[in-house]
């Protein structure tokens, strides 16, 4: 088992505080310790440094080696997520998406037209009923009340009222929603959205299948 480079390091400490202690007990005149002692500590404290570059190279040859494997595994991944990629949840959801917002679309397109239609009718005929200051709803003794502005609006007298709402705005509503608990995601859309049409394209290019949903969805 290759040596560690902490334990290499602490017989070197120890090497080297033993070779102190023999200079240091020389110098106060001890006789018993003799030039070999020395010359034997040096060689063991020169012992040490190499096994300390031993255990140098042994952590650098084992990072090393690690981070082969560590490449390779991710290599190996990443060429399998590339293999088995398949878009085919994401592109039946976009086309999902793209045929829930024009059904959205064209239901609160209908029914804005339905409202808007009484009531243009309901204020015309509140104007021959005889609209005045005195009397701005006439068309209250039938059972109805109509506007045009600022949105179209039918009233029907102890049933209840209907507004025209703009799809887009029922649009944003529906995104919102959907966004509810994701702000960030909600602002990003929004600033995608007022991207040019070939940025649009582009970022329909990125996933594979996408723009291909796309072009169905113009059919």
């Amino acid at each position: 088992m290759p040596l560690d480079l902490a334990t290499a390091q602490a017989e070197l400490d120890d090497a080297r505080a033993i070779l102190a202690t023999l200079q240091e007990q020389v110098r106060n005149g001890n006789q018993d310790i003799t030039p070999q002692q020395l010359a034997d500590q040096r060689e063991l404290i020169a012992f040490a440094e190499l096994r300390i570059t031993a255990a140098e190279r042994a952590e650098r040859a084992a990072a090393a080696e690690a981070l082969t494997a560590r490449a390779e595994a991710v290599g190996a991944r990443a060429r399998t997520l590339v293999e088995e990629d398949s878009t085919e949840p994401i592109t039946t959801a976009v086309r999902a998406v793209i045929a829930s917002v024009r059904d959205l679309l064209t239901a609160a397109a209908d029914r804005h037209a339905t409202i808007h239609e009484v009531a243009v009718e309901g204020v015309r005929l509140n104007e021959e009923l005889g609209r005045s200051d005195n009397d701005a709803w006439p068309s209250r003794a039938y059972g109805f009340m109509a506007q045009t502005h600022p949105t179209a609006s039918v009233t029907a007298m102890g049933a209840g009222r209907a507004e025209a709402v703009a799809a887009h705005r029922l649009l944003v509503v529906a995104i919102a929603a959907a966004l509810e608990d994701q702000a960030g995601m909600r602002s990003q859309v929004a600033r995608e959205l007022t991207g040019t049409r070939d940025g649009l394209a582009h970022l329909a290019q990125l996933t594979p299948g996408v723009a291909e949903a796309l072009r169905d969805g113009e059919g």
